[in-house]
């Protein structure tokens, strides 16, 4: 039950990531979908753990990408 599996992304390439969100920047794009694209996340070969990522908006993204990511 260790966090060393965790994927990481600094905390201030994902508040910028928010930011551009708030302002439209990912216009016609679920939240879920805009950060998989943002990050590039379709370059990790462990795509099992990210299942559910790209679909998901709103809250639901929002919990996904806090629970699957630790901010550093």
């Amino acid at each position: 039950m260790g966090t060393d599996s965790s994927l990481q992304i600094e905390r201030a390439a994902y508040e910028e990531f928010i930011c551009l969100w708030s302002q439209g920047s990912f216009e016609h794009q679920r939240l879920g979908q805009a950060f998989y694209n943002h990050f590039k996340l379709h370059k990790l070969t462990d795509q099992a753990r990210l299942h559910g990522l790209y679909e998901a908006d709103g809250e639901k993204a929002s919990g996904l990408i806090l629970r699957l990511f630790h901010l550093h």
